[in-house]
């Protein structure tokens, strides 16, 4: 996985000049889909958008909103850890149309991709956050109901890469 969370990239995104911070509070209703939309539309899919203050029903949200992180396949591309979406592609098709060795030499080249792909597989970790009901979701606000403390006993949880 090129990234540990959705922040690390989106701090990458902001470190190559592919994202826009917009500090004015929005609301969620009609501005900020019409400023996307906007955005999208320009030549290679535009900038990222980071909403840090963004409005619900007039109410301010303690949640920012990042939109068109992958608009672009330059973003795509960053997002993969990749040079470009062709450089994946071509690395997938190459998994795909894999054949048994025939020669040592190219048993090592393929155990040499095995080893790059050894960070793909899901994980148990001890420490990882996870999502849990913090009190019964009644107002119908979902996230105000959410916790990433977890209360769960389990000894371990399972993090996708």
């Amino acid at each position: 996985m090129a990234f540990g969370s959705f922040r690390e990239f989106i701090d990458l995104l902001d470190r190559s000049g592919e994202l826009v911070r917009i500090q004015t509070p929005l609301a969620t209703e009609l501005e900020i889909t019409e400023l996307a939309d906007r955005e999208m539309k320009k030549p290679d899919g535009g900038k990222a958008l980071l909403i840090e203050h963004p409005t619900v029903n007039g109410h301010p949200s303690p949640f920012p909103i990042a939109i068109n992180t992958l608009g672009s396949w330059r973003r795509m591309a960053l997002s993969m850890g990749a040079e470009s979406v062709d450089a994946v592609a071509a690395e997938l098709g190459a998994l795909m149309k894999a054949k048994p060795p025939t020669s040592l030499r190219e048993a090592m080249r393929l155990l040499s991709t095995a080893l790059e792909l050894r960070h793909a597989r899901p994980k148990v970790v001890a420490n990882g956050k996870e999502r849990a009901m913090a009190e019964t979701p009644t107002s119908g606000a979902c996230n105000s109901c959410h916790t990433e403390k977890g209360v769960s006993p389990a000894p371990g949880r399972i993090m996708a890469p």
